[in-house]
């Protein structure tokens, strides 16, 4: 993240002279806004407070501030100052035993970094990066290929797990393909296809013989007709033929074979003097009666097939005589197909169009039928040269002798298994950036808002090129659709780190009442919650400090609060705002603790982390651990013995950020219960930030961080938003986006929908963006 990225930049020494050197060097060109006042100001910023730890290859953090001496200079380190300037305005640097600036000095420096340097000149003629292509990772596939046939399955049960980066399960460089995903992609699709459309089968039923121990030699210019007394419905024909005498290099003829209505067509026997068996489907109809088989016309007669007594049979056999050509052998059917053996419904409804009599509207419906499917599955229109493909398989299966339904599985199949379908594809290279498609931004959107493909009321305003005029309205109507719960669950439950509740198990001696039960009703509050400030578009601030909640009776009793029935969660509005925002919520407090007690440090820490967007560095590897022993509890409460293990110097500079956030929840126990004593000790839930902010309780830091906090908060939210949305980290040249958003989210009243609409409306979310 942006404003995160910054761990420590270390301890400050004695100034040196660089910005006087630096100053010297400089050749300022035009494209500084500010005056040259201002620009000395900030190298002799960071000359005195900054330098003697942040220069050449030994910089603290990898943080290097030493090489600004030309514009090209200031752009190429603009991520280092990003992570300056964070650390800077929140007062987190220089540490609080170095040389500190005065206040004015403070505002001047971030004052210019932001509004001239970055806002209005660093990024202004830079295209946003690339979004990478990515696949679909678990949930969007289930999710996809649900909404696609109907289904609620699930198909990604055996795929391997998604990897994550920046946080998130969607971003596109972390979503590899390896050799056991094509596999399961394969078995998936299959799977699907297959529960979806019920392919014909009547190998159990008795074969019926139509023509006994007779063979019917081909003649070239009519008809081996004979009577069957098939009742009306779908067989299946095995049908043998023997090409007797006939000359390997005579290309096979085209045939015929109808029991009356319907009627297919075959390319007859190339292996010479061999039964070559046929399978294919046909249907009787009322009032058929006979069987035919013919030649196809216009196609050469010559050599194809002769009459009796034609010459010598050049094959040796003897079996047929002088009866040089093709012989029908036998005709054994199954059938008819029970008239309950159709495909599911929901499906057929939607996709299957049902052809009629004769092979050309079996060969039409099809690849309607494929043509259909391929552009609901690659969300947006199939091209003709992709169709053909597709028809290509459909018309191999078709002629082998498969069903209708079972060519079309078969197509559908390769559909499932198509990068088109598989990944979220913007799919030219180009060294030029352009603005997304109305499918493409349709996909963005319902990836992003739905955590699947786009519903026909998406794909019609893409179709019509109105999708990006009426955008507010779309995604209006997208959050207020049950679908979007599919954001609050994947967002949220990454963004908070609510997925990591299912491994948590608090020790069951110290905390019998904890289940897997307690911990899925911790999650669904959090949820809940959540969404109903996104819902009604409420104040992100809420997210903070609010006077409700959702509860169901069980974590209601878990939280002592009386008069709440049944299992379903309901908006509760609080007594008191103790329990007010996720701060104070059991899903985040047992997140946050050990599996026997709290932890002010695991909790102070994931304040800075997933709220503020500024965890601290990871502790030094030689660190002793806190004594946990019975012995040690009773010579002082948690915060006594956590004060006196950090009084190290090297472990203070961050335990002063992380422990106060964290004391500040010491009345909630290891599962989330409002407590007053720990054991034998009166719990001290007061502290002092950094800064010299302090409070007395819960309450009170809830307070501190909704106003001095807050744009640190919404940094984070709306940084941790964007990067999901676009499914990609986010890099220097963002800030202006995430600032913007920002501003807009500040200018009307901190609604939550306000982000939204900004993210899609950004040119980060609308165009391609080049790869650099």
């Amino acid at each position: 993240m942006i404003a995160s990225q910054l761990r420590n930049l270390g301890r400050l020494c004695r100034p040196t002279a660089l910005g006087l050197l630096v100053l010297a060097l400089w050749g300022w060109s035009p494209w500084v806004v500010s005056p040259r006042l201002h620009a000395q100001q900030v190298l002799s910023f960071l000359d005195q407070y900054c330098i003697d730890c942040h220069a050449g290859g030994g910089a603290e953090a990898g943080i290097a501030l030493d090489g600004f001496a030309t514009e090209p200079d200031f752009l190429g380190s603009g991520k280092n100052l990003l992570r300056v300037l964070d650390v800077v305005q929140e007062g987190l640097m220089p540490p609080v035993d170095a040389l500190q600036p005065e206040q004015r000095e403070r505002v001047q420096f971030t004052t210019w970094i932001k509004d001239n340097l970055l806002s209005d000149q660093f990024f202004k003629d830079l295209p946003s990066p690339a979004v990478v292509i990515r696949r679909l990772n678990r949930q969007e596939y289930n999710n996809t290929l649900g909404d696609l046939l109907g289904l609620k399955m699930d198909f990604a049960e055996d795929f391997p797990p998604d990897d994550i980066g920046f946080g998130y399960d969607n971003i596109g460089s972390a979503l590899n393909v390896s050799p056991v995903h094509v596999e399961r992609y394969l078995n998936a699709a299959e799977r699907a296809t297959q529960s979806a459309i019920k392919a014909p089968d009547v190998e159990s039923m008795p074969p019926v013989e139509l023509i006994g121990l007779r063979t019917y030699p081909l003649p070239p210019d009519g008809v081996v007709e004979f009577e069957h007394h098939l009742q009306p419905g779908r067989y299946m024909a095995d049908f043998s033929l023997v090409r007797a005498g006939i000359s390997e290099s005579v290309k096979p003829p085209r045939m015929f074979v109808s029991f009356g209505t319907d009627f297919r067509s075959i390319d007859a026997a190339k292996v010479q003097d061999e039964t070559v068996v046929y399978r294919f489907w046909l249907s009787v109809f009322p009032g058929d009666g006979k069987v035919q088989v013919s030649l196809a016309e216009e196609q050469p007669m010559d050599e194809l097939v002769v009459s009796t007594d034609s010459g010598d049979n050049v094959s040796g056999d003897k079996r047929y005589g002088n009866n040089v050509g093709l012989h029908v052998d036998s005709l054994v059917v199954r059938g008819p197909l029970p008239a309950d053996a159709k495909s599911d419904p929901s499906f057929a409804k939607s996709w299957l169009v049902q052809p009629e009599a004769g092979e050309l509207s079996r060969l039409e419906c099809g690849r309607e039928t494929v043509e259909r499917f391929a552009s609901a599955a690659f969300r947006r229109p199939a091209s003709q040269e992709e169709v053909d493909r597709l028809m290509q398989i459909f018309r191999q299966a078709h002629f082998q002798g498969e069903s209708y339904e079972r060519a079309v599985q078969i197509a559908m199949t390769a559909v499932l298994v198509s990068p088109q379908f598989l990944y979220l594809v913007e799919p030219e290279l180009a060294e030029t950036d352009r603005q997304l498609t109305e499918f493409e931004l349709a996909s963005r959107l319902s990836y992003f808002l739905w955590s699947t493909m786009p519903d026909q009321e998406l794909l019609a305003e893409a179709s019509h090129g109105t999708l990006r005029s009426h955008l507010q309205q779309q995604v209006t109507r997208m959050l207020a659709d049950d679908r979007s719960q599919a954001f609050v669950a994947n967002f949220v439950g990454q963004w908070l780190q609510l997925r990591n509740l299912a491994g948590v198990a608090p020790d069951q001696e110290v905390f019998p009442e904890f289940s897997s039960q307690l911990a899925q009703d911790m999650r669904r509050e959090t949820e809940n919650f959540f969404a109903h400030v996104l819902r009604e578009n409420q104040s992100v601030l809420q997210l903070l400090d609010s006077s409700f909640t959702f509860l169901n009776d069980s974590l209601a009793r878990h939280y002592g609060i009386d008069d709440i029935e049944g299992d379903e969660f309901r908006r509760v509005d609080l007594p008191n705002r103790i329990r007010g925002g996720i701060l104070t919520q059991a899903s985040i407090l047992t997140l946050t603790s050990h599996h026997n007690r709290t932890s002010p440090v695991k909790r102070g820490q994931w304040i800075l982390q997933q709220l503020l967007g500024t965890p601290p560095p990871p502790p030094p590897p030689d660190v002793a651990a806190l004594d946990e022993s019975p012995e040690a509890a009773k010579t002082g409460s948690l915060r006594e013995r956590l004060e006196l293990h950090r009084s190290s110097p090297e472990c203070a500079s961050c335990h002063n950020q992380m422990d106060p956030l964290g004391f500040g929840l010491e009345n909630f126990d290891a599962i989330g219960r409002y407590r007053e004593m720990d054991g034998e000790f009166e719990i001290d839930a007061s502290g002092v930030l950094p800064g010299g902010r302090g409070f007395e309780d819960v309450q009170e830091l809830k307070q501190v961080l909704m106003s001095t906090a807050s744009r640190r908060f919404t940094w984070c939210l709306i940084e941790n938003m964007l990067t999901y949305g676009l499914g990609r980290s986010l890099e220097a040249q963002d800030y202006c986006t995430v600032e913007a958003i920002r501003r807009r989210l500040v200018e009307n009243e901190f609604k939550i929908q306000q982000i939204v609409f900004a993210i899609v409306e950004s040119d980060a979310f609308q165009r391609r963006g080049v790869s650099r």
